[in-house]
């Protein structure tokens, strides 16, 4: 009987390994994407505890914002932006009201209440520890008229902590995800292969109690913490929960235990010298397939942006039971003079009845909307402003999309076969998307070093990088059905695209 628990054990837990293995190998990008999301869990949690500085703006010496914000490392240099204008309801001229709003940073910020005509002075004033960084007074001669904007470029440098070698590391370590993510999904192949053939009992239950310990901390962690809500331990094939691939992992130890124990029962199927070559073959096509995998695209292919699936169907579909949107209270913040409330949509009229005005709303999720694996699909022309994602849904004639989500990393070998396929396209009058997650200014310095015909409307980033396991990726849509996608390594000839169209 321990006999055959002992091969059952091994078998088993063998198996689980090749499969686990296969399935993110299979999508190397995918897990090195997983990969990065600890590298930045683990470096946040190193860093430095920096300082909150304290951003205050008055005018005629009524404070009117007073905000904290955390220091980073990086913010070696802020550009701060104020603004003291007349309240949007407050048009047209004269003015009775004028309130602040501004950024810092990326972040925006807006007063809750006003000030009454003339304003004579304003002052802009950041406070760390409440010693006075930066101050700025400015003395105004205006009454019922004009606006008045500020723009200032701070030096926090002096105020920031540096962060230790540990936090540096992580963030490097991005740098190699995906060599990371190949060699240790192929370890975890190779590994299984060898429980299974018992080669090198020895070696290969050392290495894999020592995997298996690590990941073990690592979903714990992620669960204890709530850091990582999806542990990527077998890719997009099927999503574990942190705590679920907690307790996987606890039941592994306990295999690798009971292997361990048992060891001296295993015996090799092959001669050591035999075993030997076999486990170096197979490790080789294991690297072998992953790479490939890499270069090419996954060969499974388990993604919502898969061959044959319609994006809007997808985007569109709520399963039975699921809300379709989010439960949420709305707060109403009014304002009346100096003095400011906040309301709920039954108290909203009661109040506008006694003079308040509208100022913000306030909007707080109690049960969340069913979330669509494609939930963040968007494609925005930058310098426009224009929005061509219901366009691209709606469209009934094909559309080719050509992803680039990160420019200075691109394969751009195969470049110029998408350009004679944009021609192609816009000669049969069908649409051609460029994507890109960069911005407007760096996507147009692009297109002018590789002499691009075309122009690179702006998306997501963790889009794109669903969308695109290699950087880039040409899809061939049929209206919003995916017909197929091609690596930048294998771009396609245009009669293989018109095949499809037939």
């Amino acid at each position: 009987m321990k006999k055959y628990l002992n091969l059952f054990v091994r078998y088993f837990t063998g198996a689980l390994f090749i499969f686990s293995g296969i399935v993110k190998l299979n999508d190397p990008s995918g897990f090195a994407i997983k990969l990065n999301e600890y590298f930045d869990v683990f470096a946040q949690d190193v860093a430095v505890q920096q300082d909150s500085v304290s951003l205050i703006c008055e005018v005629n010496n009524k404070k009117l914002i007073e905000k904290t914000y955390a220091l980073y490392a990086f913010d070696k240099v802020k550009a701060v932006e104020w603004h003291i204008n007349p309240t949007k309801v407050d048009n047209p001229p004269p003015y009775t009201r004028f309130e602040v709003f501004g950024t810092w940073g990326g972040t925006q910020f807006i007063s809750d209440s006003f000030v009454d005509p003339p304003v004579l002075t304003a002052k802009f004033t950041l406070l760390k520890n409440n010693q006075i960084v930066f101050e700025k007074i400015e003395k105004i001669d205006t009454n019922q008229y004009g606006i008045r904007d500020y723009a200032y470029q701070i030096n926090l440098e002096q105020f920031v902590k540096q962060e230790s070698w540990l936090h540096g590391f992580f963030k490097s370590c991005k740098n190699y995800s995906l060599y990371f993510s190949v060699f240790f999904c192929a370890l975890e192949v190779i590994l299984g292969f060898a429980m299974i053939i018992a080669w090198q009992m020895d070696i290969a239950l050392f290495i894999t109690a020592l995997l298996v310990v690590f990941f073990t901390f690592l979903t714990w962690y992620s669960a204890y913490y709530n850091k990582v809500t999806d542990c990527g331990c077998f890719g997009d094939f099927l999503k574990l929960k942190p705590w679920a691939s907690f307790k996987k992992d606890l039941i592994l130890i306990v295999l690798v235990g009971i292997m361990y124990l048992g060891k001296k029962n295993y015996s090799s199927w092959f001669e050591k010298q035999r075993g030997n070559v076999i486990m170096l073959v197979f490790s080789g096509g294991t690297f072998l397939f992953g790479i490939l995998c890499y270069l090419y695209l996954p060969l499974w292919d388990f993604l919502p942006y898969k061959k044959g699936n319609d994006i809007k169907q997808i985007m569109t579909f709520v399963p039975k039971g699921e809300r379709a949107t989010d439960s949420v209270t709305l707060k109403f913040v009014l304002q009346k003079g100096s003095d400011s409330v906040k309301v709920t949509s039954k108290e909203y009229a009661a109040y506008t009845e006694k003079g308040y005005t509208f100022s913000r709303q306030d909007r707080q999720v109690i049960i969340e909307g069913y979330k669509s694996p494609i939930h963040d699909f968007s494609i925005m022309d930058q310098t426009r402003g224009i929005d061509y994602t219901d366009t691209m849904l709606n469209a009934k004639s094909p559309q080719i999309f050509f992803i680039v989500p990160v420019l200075d990393a691109a394969n751009i070998k195969q470049i110029e076969k998408v350009i004679a396929i944009y021609k192609w396209a816009i000669a049969n009058k069908y649409k051609f998307y460029a994507l890109t997650s960069a911005s407007a200014e760096p996507a147009k310095q692009f297109c002018l070093k590789y002499k691009l015909p075309f122009g690179f409307f702006a998306s997501d980033q963790k889009m794109l990088m669903t969308m695109a396991r290699y950087n880039p990726t040409l899809y061939l849509f049929d209206g919003a059905t995916v017909k197929d996608k091609w690596s930048g390594n294998h771009i396609p000839a245009i009669e293989d695209l018109q095949s499809y169209l037939k």
